[in-house]
Protein backbone atom coordinates (compact mmCIF):
# COMPACT_ATOMS: atom_id res chain seq x y z
CA UNK A 1 0.00 0.00 0.00
CA UNK A 2 2.92 2.33 0.58
CA UNK A 3 4.81 1.62 -2.60
CA UNK A 4 1.48 1.99 -4.05
CA UNK A 5 1.35 5.91 -2.54
CA UNK A 6 4.93 6.61 -2.97
CA UNK A 7 4.06 5.41 -6.90
CA UNK A 8 1.06 7.39 -7.57
CA UNK A 9 2.74 10.68 -5.38
CA UNK A 10 5.28 10.36 -7.97
CA UNK A 11 3.59 10.01 -10.51
CA UNK A 12 1.37 13.28 -9.55
CA UNK A 13 4.39 15.05 -9.54
CA UNK A 14 6.36 13.82 -13.12
CA UNK A 15 2.61 14.70 -14.83
CA UNK A 16 2.49 11.31 -16.03
CA UNK A 17 -1.37 11.06 -15.23
CA UNK A 18 -2.02 13.51 -17.62
CA UNK A 19 1.15 13.88 -20.01
CA UNK A 20 3.37 11.24 -20.71
CA UNK A 21 6.87 12.88 -20.66
CA UNK A 22 8.34 12.38 -23.49
CA UNK A 23 7.74 10.96 -26.63
CA UNK A 24 4.39 8.89 -25.04
CA UNK A 25 7.43 7.18 -22.77
CA UNK A 26 6.17 6.60 -19.43
CA UNK A 27 10.03 5.91 -17.78
CA UNK A 28 11.93 8.13 -15.41
CA UNK A 29 14.45 6.59 -14.00
CA UNK A 30 14.60 6.29 -10.15
CA UNK A 31 17.88 7.56 -9.56
CA UNK A 32 17.54 11.13 -11.86
CA UNK A 33 16.57 13.32 -9.52
CA UNK A 34 12.93 14.61 -10.54
CA UNK A 35 13.89 18.12 -11.76
CA UNK A 36 16.50 17.58 -14.04
CA UNK A 37 13.93 17.58 -17.45
CA UNK A 38 14.83 15.65 -20.68
CA UNK A 39 13.40 15.40 -24.33
CA UNK A 40 13.79 13.60 -27.71
CA UNK A 41 17.53 13.28 -28.31
CA UNK A 42 16.95 14.01 -32.07
CA UNK A 43 15.86 17.39 -30.78
CA UNK A 44 19.05 17.90 -28.38
CA UNK A 45 21.80 17.05 -30.72
CA UNK A 46 22.07 16.38 -34.44
CA UNK A 47 22.23 13.35 -36.28
CA UNK A 48 22.08 11.15 -38.90
CA UNK A 49 19.06 9.06 -39.57
CA UNK A 50 21.39 5.69 -39.03
CA UNK A 51 21.53 6.62 -35.13
CA UNK A 52 17.79 6.50 -34.56
CA UNK A 53 18.11 9.27 -32.35
CA UNK A 54 14.21 9.84 -32.22
CA UNK A 55 14.35 6.22 -30.19
CA UNK A 56 16.34 7.87 -26.81
CA UNK A 57 16.05 10.70 -23.92
CA UNK A 58 18.48 13.67 -23.17
CA UNK A 59 19.25 16.36 -21.06
CA UNK A 60 20.24 18.57 -23.25
CA UNK A 61 23.03 18.94 -26.30
CA UNK A 62 26.27 18.28 -24.33
CA UNK A 63 24.83 15.92 -21.76
CA UNK A 64 25.01 11.65 -21.71
CA UNK A 65 21.58 10.47 -23.32
CA UNK A 66 19.34 9.31 -20.04
CA UNK A 67 19.63 5.29 -21.59
CA UNK A 68 23.17 5.22 -21.41
CA UNK A 69 23.12 6.64 -18.11
CA UNK A 70 20.59 4.05 -17.01
CA UNK A 71 23.30 1.52 -17.93
CA UNK A 72 26.24 2.98 -16.39
CA UNK A 73 24.01 2.79 -13.34
CA UNK A 74 22.73 -0.37 -13.63
CA UNK A 75 25.87 -1.64 -14.68
CA UNK A 76 27.61 -0.50 -11.16
CA UNK A 77 24.93 -1.52 -9.29
CA UNK A 78 25.72 -5.19 -10.94
CA UNK A 79 29.11 -5.04 -10.57
CA UNK A 80 29.57 -3.60 -6.95
CA UNK A 81 32.26 -1.07 -8.25
CA UNK A 82 33.99 0.40 -5.71
CA UNK A 83 36.25 2.88 -6.52
CA UNK A 84 35.35 4.37 -10.24
CA UNK A 85 36.75 6.71 -12.59
CA UNK A 86 35.19 9.32 -14.87
CA UNK A 87 36.54 12.27 -16.78
CA UNK A 88 35.36 15.18 -17.85
CA UNK A 89 31.89 15.60 -15.83
CA UNK A 90 30.28 18.80 -17.97
CA UNK A 91 26.63 18.75 -16.17
CA UNK A 92 27.32 16.20 -13.94
CA UNK A 93 24.82 13.98 -14.67
CA UNK A 94 27.24 11.13 -15.73
CA UNK A 95 28.34 11.58 -11.87
CA UNK A 96 25.20 11.85 -10.89
CA UNK A 97 23.86 8.03 -12.42
CA UNK A 98 27.59 6.46 -11.41
CA UNK A 99 27.08 8.24 -7.52
CA UNK A 100 23.69 7.62 -7.36
CA UNK A 101 24.77 3.63 -7.95
CA UNK A 102 27.39 4.18 -5.22
CA UNK A 103 24.74 5.04 -2.62
CA UNK A 104 21.91 2.40 -3.76
CA UNK A 105 24.79 0.05 -3.81
CA UNK A 106 26.31 1.39 0.17
CA UNK A 107 29.31 1.51 -0.97
CA UNK A 108 32.15 2.80 -3.77
CA UNK A 109 32.95 6.26 -4.50
CA UNK A 110 33.69 8.07 -8.08
CA UNK A 111 36.65 9.80 -8.86
CA UNK A 112 35.26 13.07 -11.32
CA UNK A 113 38.46 14.60 -13.22
CA UNK A 114 37.41 17.57 -14.65
CA UNK A 115 39.76 20.16 -15.97
CA UNK A 116 37.41 23.57 -15.75
CA UNK A 117 37.52 24.88 -12.30
CA UNK A 118 34.02 26.62 -12.99
CA UNK A 119 32.78 22.83 -13.66
CA UNK A 120 33.79 21.60 -10.83
CA UNK A 121 32.40 24.23 -8.64
CA UNK A 122 29.36 23.18 -9.91
CA UNK A 123 29.57 19.58 -9.86
CA UNK A 124 30.44 19.89 -5.74
CA UNK A 125 27.36 21.88 -5.79
CA UNK A 126 25.26 19.72 -7.38
CA UNK A 127 26.26 16.65 -5.74
CA UNK A 128 25.57 18.50 -2.19
CA UNK A 129 22.32 19.53 -3.56
CA UNK A 130 21.18 16.02 -4.59
CA UNK A 131 22.81 14.02 -1.18
CA UNK A 132 25.46 12.13 -3.17
CA UNK A 133 28.98 14.27 -2.16
CA UNK A 134 29.34 11.18 0.53
CA UNK A 135 30.07 9.30 -2.47
CA UNK A 136 32.14 11.52 -5.38
CA UNK A 137 35.72 13.07 -5.42
CA UNK A 138 36.29 16.06 -7.52
CA UNK A 139 39.79 16.49 -9.10
CA UNK A 140 40.04 19.83 -10.73
CA UNK A 141 42.75 18.93 -12.89
CA UNK A 142 43.55 17.36 -16.34
CA UNK A 143 43.19 13.79 -17.18
CA UNK A 144 46.21 12.52 -18.57
CA UNK A 145 48.03 14.23 -15.63
CA UNK A 146 45.74 12.87 -13.48
CA UNK A 147 45.83 9.92 -14.37
CA UNK A 148 49.73 9.91 -14.41
CA UNK A 149 50.36 10.72 -10.55
CA UNK A 150 47.08 8.78 -9.08
CA UNK A 151 48.24 6.04 -6.75
CA UNK A 152 44.03 4.76 -7.15
CA UNK A 153 42.94 1.84 -8.86
CA UNK A 154 39.69 1.61 -10.91
CA UNK A 155 37.37 -1.03 -11.32
CA UNK A 156 35.36 0.79 -13.65
CA UNK A 157 35.84 3.71 -15.89
CA UNK A 158 33.80 6.13 -17.87
CA UNK A 159 35.72 8.14 -20.41
CA UNK A 160 33.88 10.98 -21.46
CA UNK A 161 36.53 14.06 -21.75
CA UNK A 162 37.59 15.57 -25.00
CA UNK A 163 37.04 13.30 -27.70
CA UNK A 164 40.98 13.48 -28.79
CA UNK A 165 42.49 12.48 -25.57
CA UNK A 166 40.24 9.54 -24.16
CA UNK A 167 42.25 6.70 -25.67
CA UNK A 168 45.18 8.27 -24.25
CA UNK A 169 43.39 8.44 -20.99
CA UNK A 170 42.61 4.41 -21.17
CA UNK A 171 46.22 3.57 -22.54
CA UNK A 172 47.50 5.42 -19.45
CA UNK A 173 45.75 3.30 -17.53
CA UNK A 174 46.58 0.19 -18.83
CA UNK A 175 50.24 0.83 -19.08
CA UNK A 176 50.25 1.86 -15.03
CA UNK A 177 47.58 -1.14 -14.22
CA UNK A 178 45.02 1.58 -12.28
CA UNK A 179 42.03 0.07 -14.18
CA UNK A 180 41.13 -3.61 -13.72
CA UNK A 181 37.52 -3.25 -14.76
CA UNK A 182 35.01 -2.21 -17.63
CA UNK A 183 36.08 0.51 -19.43
CA UNK A 184 33.56 2.63 -21.32
CA UNK A 185 33.79 5.48 -24.34
CA UNK A 186 31.17 7.74 -25.00
CA UNK A 187 30.87 9.92 -28.57
CA UNK A 188 31.73 7.01 -30.89
CA UNK A 189 28.89 6.53 -33.14
CA UNK A 190 30.67 6.14 -36.45
CA UNK A 191 28.32 8.15 -37.77
CA UNK A 192 28.82 11.32 -36.09
CA UNK A 193 30.46 13.60 -38.51
CA UNK A 194 27.44 13.46 -40.59
CA UNK A 195 26.07 15.83 -39.08
CA UNK A 196 28.82 17.75 -36.94
CA UNK A 197 31.46 18.05 -39.01
CA UNK A 198 33.93 19.92 -36.54
CA UNK A 199 32.79 18.49 -33.17
CA UNK A 200 35.16 17.08 -33.25
CA UNK A 201 36.51 17.53 -37.14
CA UNK A 202 36.46 14.33 -39.34
CA UNK A 203 40.53 13.02 -38.81
CA UNK A 204 39.97 13.78 -35.12
CA UNK A 205 36.97 11.86 -34.84
CA UNK A 206 37.88 8.50 -37.19
CA UNK A 207 41.16 8.53 -35.26
CA UNK A 208 39.56 8.37 -31.49
CA UNK A 209 37.80 5.41 -33.20
CA UNK A 210 40.81 3.55 -34.54
CA UNK A 211 42.52 4.18 -31.19
CA UNK A 212 39.73 2.68 -29.19
CA UNK A 213 39.33 -0.43 -31.70
CA UNK A 214 42.91 -0.91 -31.49
CA UNK A 215 42.84 -0.69 -27.77
CA UNK A 216 40.03 -3.26 -27.55
CA UNK A 217 42.56 -5.79 -29.29
CA UNK A 218 45.23 -5.32 -26.94
CA UNK A 219 45.88 -8.74 -25.39
CA UNK A 220 45.51 -7.42 -21.70
CA UNK A 221 41.66 -7.29 -23.16
CA UNK A 222 39.14 -9.55 -23.58
CA UNK A 223 36.76 -8.08 -25.69
CA UNK A 224 34.49 -5.78 -26.19
CA UNK A 225 30.96 -4.16 -27.16
CA UNK A 226 29.68 -1.58 -29.25
CA UNK A 227 26.67 0.29 -29.00
CA UNK A 228 25.90 1.78 -32.65
CA UNK A 229 23.09 3.98 -32.01
CA UNK A 230 22.37 7.19 -30.87
CA UNK A 231 25.88 9.00 -29.96
CA UNK A 232 27.05 5.69 -29.62
CA UNK A 233 28.75 3.81 -26.87
CA UNK A 234 31.92 1.39 -26.91
CA UNK A 235 32.80 -0.73 -24.07
CA UNK A 236 35.91 -2.86 -23.34
CA UNK A 237 36.43 -5.29 -21.52
CA UNK A 238 39.42 -6.75 -19.31
CA UNK A 239 41.05 -9.62 -19.03
CA UNK A 240 40.11 -11.99 -16.55
CA UNK A 241 42.10 -12.21 -13.45
CA UNK A 242 43.89 -15.24 -13.22
CA UNK A 243 41.61 -17.79 -10.79
CA UNK A 244 43.61 -18.55 -6.88
CA UNK A 245 45.75 -21.37 -7.34
CA UNK A 246 43.63 -24.13 -4.84
CA UNK A 247 44.95 -24.65 -1.54
CA UNK A 248 47.20 -27.44 -0.66
CA UNK A 249 45.84 -30.28 0.18
CA UNK A 250 48.05 -33.16 2.60
CA UNK A 251 47.15 -36.49 2.16
CA UNK A 252 48.45 -38.52 5.10
CA UNK A 253 49.26 -41.90 4.80
CA UNK A 254 47.37 -44.50 6.98
CA UNK A 255 49.33 -45.76 9.41
CA UNK A 256 49.53 -49.82 10.19
CA UNK A 257 48.62 -50.39 13.94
Amino acid sequence: MITRLKNALRGTLLGWKKHPPVAGRNWHPTWLPLDIPFGRESEAHPHSPEERAELFLAHNTGSTEIETLNWLHATICLTKATCILETGSLDGLGTIALAAACRDNGLGKVHSVEIDPAACERLVSRMQRYGLANYVEVHCSGSLEFLQKTDLVFDFGFFDSLCDIRAEEYCICLDRKIIQGIAAFHDTSAHRTKSLLNDPPVAVHNEYRRKIHELARDPRNSGYFEHILSRGLFVIFPEPAAPPPPPETHCLASVEP
